[in-house]
């Protein structure tokens, strides 16, 4: 059953990799996060309407379906950071 998952787009960062998944055998699109840092990661499902939003905005999309990992706080301390530079 070669070729059953496709990455569609693919990204990375500071140890983090987040890629965008899509099933053949049943259509569906899976953002898939890991923090190498952390050594942990996560995977949200995705629609075909909002799949792009969430694979650049996953740790947002997580937070509201209630994923509590390290790599969440992290990247809240990463954010604020930032803003306040």
């Amino acid at each position: 059953m070669k070729g059953m998952i496709r990455e569609l787009a693919y990204r990375a960062g500071d140890g983090i990799v987040v890629s965008l998944l899509w099933s053949r055998e049943d259509d569906r699109l899976t953002v898939a996060v890991f923090d190498s840092h952390a050594d942990e990661g996560f995977e949200l499902t995705a629609e075909p309407t909002n799949a792009l939003d969430v694979f650049y905005h996953p740790f947002a999309y997580a937070a509201f379906q209630g994923i509590s990992l390290s790599t969440l706080e992290a990247a809240r301390c990463a954010d604020a950071d930032a803003l306040a530079a």
